[in-house]
């Protein structure tokens, strides 16, 4: 029974740590990119609208 229960374990432990590495993986491929290109999309916006306020002025 031993080691019934430590290879339970064993076989939590991996599946949590295989989990883990998943959802790493899964951030770095899927989700960063996409915070990346809205961020840039976020400054293009700003610095646009800050040029087109400051070509519309009176001098």
């Amino acid at each position: 029974m031993k080691k019934f229960g430590l290879g339970m374990l064993t076989g939590v432990v991996g599946t949590i740590a295989s989990l883990a590495g998943v959802a790493k993986v899964y951030h770095k491929i899927a989700i960063e990119p996409i915070e990346k290109e809205e961020a840039q999309f976020e400054a293009t916006e700003i610095r646009g609208a800050r040029k087109a306020g400051n070509s519309h002025t009176a001098r």
